[in-house]
């Protein structure tokens, strides 16, 4: 398949989900992170093909944040929460220059680092406001989105909190060695050892951002540990065809994809490409009626109701993969 085709079928998936999902800026039933995720599939596909048309929808889904979940959002107890829509709006001046995405991102993240990093177990920052747990879900996303602001702001002292968060991650919540990240840690020292595919693939992303700003050799073995890990020992290299189940796991493998895909092009690694359109081809082979496609890429997307973050996953997969 061309590089063109696959971006006409990324299209074809973005427009098929807002046919059954959206409404005036918004996408119906999905939550603040499920909403941030999302904005991030359009921030992928302005970034990949340069469409006029994305950049439109970015100024739209800003619209509706601002509307929706106003300007700061300290009301919202989860740290992981405001991480991922500081890493969409972020992006999203990256892309387009606007400078309102990103003075809206920094005041969240400044709020939310403030509140969620301590040195209670070596440092780390606590996933919810009640400091009962330190987890990669808000670690490796606050490293991303540090870098990010970082790089926009031309502020070294977000990469300070971007190396400091990763290297307390690879002491806590990773084995390096075998590029293995672990869910979480709570205050009594209990570990949930379980990976997921969004905590590879932001542990993933946060060492490739840190290698495009230092050079470290050290972010680059993390990087390539971990995706050979979420590639070959979680998946065997084949089609990605779990994660099925509760409200926030079938997204996840969406957010993976995005950051396996800047690990392929930051290290010319071709073969995590070829295995993101591997993924790619065979949702699309799944698609309903409706050109839905749920979360286990293997399966024939049934012709019933799905949630809309349950849909999301194989859509950035596809754009993802171009």
């Amino acid at each position: 398949m061309t590089q063109t085709e696959r971006i006409a079928r990324a299209k074809e998936a973005i427009e098929a989900h807002k046919a059954v999902y959206y409404k005036d800026g918004g996408y119906d039933k999905a939550d603040f992170w499920d909403y941030a995720e999302i904005f991030e599939i359009i921030d992928d596909m302005y970034q990949i093909t340069g469409d006029p048309d994305y950049k439109e929808q970015i100024e739209e889904m800003y619209q509706f944040v601002l509307r929706t979940y106003k300007e700061t959002w300290e009301y919202n107890p989860y740290n992981d929460d405001i991480m991922w829509l500081v890493i969409a709006l972020t992006r999203a001046t990256m892309l387009t220059g606007e400078q309102k995405y990103v003075e809206m991102a920094k005041i969240n993240y400044d709020l939310t680092y403030a509140r969620a990093w301590d040195e209670v177990l070596g440092g780390g920052l606590y996933w919810r406001v009640e400091n009962q747990s330190k987890n990669s879900c808000v670690n490796c996303p606050g490293a991303i989105a540090a870098c990010l602001l970082g790089k926009v702001l031309s502020d070294e002292t977000y990469f300070d909190k971007a190396k400091a968060i990763i290297a307390w991650q690879n002491k806590v919540l990773t084995n390096p060695a075998e590029g293995k990240v672990y869910d979480c840690v709570n205050l009594e020292g209990k570990y949930n050892y379980w990976s997921s595919t969004y905590n590879q693939g932001t542990y993933i992303g946060a060492n490739c951002l840190l290698y495009a700003h230092t050079g470290g050799e050290e972010y680059r073995v993390n990087a390539e540990k971990a995706a050979a890990y979420t590639m070959n020992e979680m998946y065997q290299g084949g089609v990605m065809n779990n994660e099925e189940w509760g409200n926030d796991l079938p997204g996840f493998k969406g957010i993976m994809s995005r950051w396996i895909r800047l690990f392929a092009l930051t290290f010319d690694k071709p073969e995590y490409m070829e295995w993101l359109q591997k993924n790619a081809d065979s949702a699309w082979t799944n698609k309903n009626s409706k050109g839905l496609m749920q979360t286990k890429l293997g399966e024939q997307t049934e012709e019933i109701e799905y949630d809309v973050f349950t849909c999301s996953a194989a859509v950035a997969v596809c754009v993802n993969a171009i």
